[in-house]
């Protein structure tokens, strides 16, 4: 039986996500999570679907596992519901244990001091099988990944994987200033990596321009500055990660549903065709199309982005699918796993993946004081 969307992972980002879907769309949608745990997905399932159900809606979910470490239960699971769209929120190694309240370890300390992207390899390892199987596919699902769509989407496109967008991170700019500048009176168009989310809730690693912001056509000068008072109460949170899940899970059932629909929508995600960073843009029947401000080229929002993407601890891959580290995420890993520091290579990814996680066990272990 054909599904519209088929949820990879059961994690915040896919019940935040499934909550959205159950209020936000009136249309019929038959939507599948797969997880690893059985327990987990019957509770996000269980939740939406009263959800949906509270409000008269049509979207109807059903659970199911995924063994991540089988050759053969992914493919069999993507062929059992057929899926329209295909969203990927699983990896291996969750972006949330590094905000919040969580404990102090070595680990943590290690990935703010280096930057978030040195876990890129960890993002990409599973959303890349996904898309080896969606590329043998006819009709192929529309491919949209939740994880670290800046860094992965752009490695997916040079693997010559498909990826139709990302969700997320500037679409959190645009969710925070439409309160401000509501749709359809304005119109707002933001071009930034997920650094500069970063970079704005006062988390930066450095003093690089970025986001670009336009409101109504006119660019926003000096936005930290302009626009302070927009992120201001998000700055003070201590839980921050629980208020950005929020915004994703929204963002996600925006985007999700653009795509499978025919009207056009005018939203921003990362990621989109496998660009670095995040761009506005108009989705609708399965595609997504970059909708610049007249006074900023494509090539001029690539560069702010791989910029972006740099400053926070990883090049966006090259022509030659190599990503190098930044040169203070370098410094770092060179204290803990010098031959890491070099960088990788977009066909290294499944062993430089692992080395990671071999880091990761390691330095858990290690509480700060």
């Amino acid at each position: 039986m054909s599904f519209d969307i088929l949820i990879m992972g059961s994690g915040s980002v896919c019940e935040t996500t499934c909550r959205a879907l159950a209020l936000m769309s009136p249309a019929p949608l038959r939507v599948a999570v797969l997880g690893r745990s059985k327990a987990r997905v019957d509770i996000v399932v269980a939740l939406a679907n009263a959800m949906s159900g509270a409000l008269n809606h049509k979207v109807n979910f059903i659970g199911d596992t995924i063994d991540w470490d089988s050759e053969n239960d992914l493919p069999e699971k993507i062929a059992k519901y057929s899926p329209r769209l295909i969203f990927q929120t699983a990896s291996l190694q969750s972006p949330w244990d590094f905000l919040g309240a969580s404990k102090e370890t070595r680990w943590k300390q290690l990935v703010w001091a280096a930057g978030n992207a040195i876990i890129v390899p960890t993002q990409v390892a599973l959303v890349k099988r996904v898309a080896a199987i969606v590329k043998g596919m006819n009709p192929s699902p529309i491919m949209v990944n939740a994880c670290f769509p800046d860094h992965v989407n752009p490695i997916l496109k040079y693997l010559g994987l498909p990826i139709t967008s990302g969700i997320g991170n500037v679409a959190m700019f645009a969710g925070c200033l439409r309160w401000r500048y509501p749709q359809p009176d304005h119109k707002i168009q933001i071009i930034g990596h997920l650094y500069h989310y970063f970079k704005i809730l006062g988390k930066t690693h450095s003093d690089l321009d970025g986001p670009r912001v336009w409101i109504d056509g006119k660019e926003v000068l000096d936005v930290e500055k302009n626009l302070a008072d927009v992120f201001h109460d998000l700055r003070s949170i201590n839980d921050l990660g629980k208020i950005i899940n929020e915004l994703v899970g929204t963002n996600s059932a925006e985007v999700l549903t653009a795509l499978l629909g025919d009207t056009p929508v005018m939203t921003h995600v990362p990621g989109p065709n496998g660009l670095p960073g995040g761009y506005p843009v108009i989705m609708q029947n399965g595609k997504v199309e970059l909708d610049l401000p007249a006074d900023c080229t494509e090539e001029d929002a690539i560069a702010l982005n791989k910029q972006g993407g740099y400053d926070m601890g990883a090049a966006i891959i090259d022509e030659n699918g190599f990503s190098a580290f930044s040169a203070t995420a370098c410094e770092k890993l060179m204290d803990y796993a010098p031959t890491l520091a070099k960088g990788f290579h977009a066909n290294d990814i499944d062993s430089i993946c692992q080395e990671i996680i071999d880091l990761r066990t390691k330095l858990e272990q290690e509480l700060v004081a």
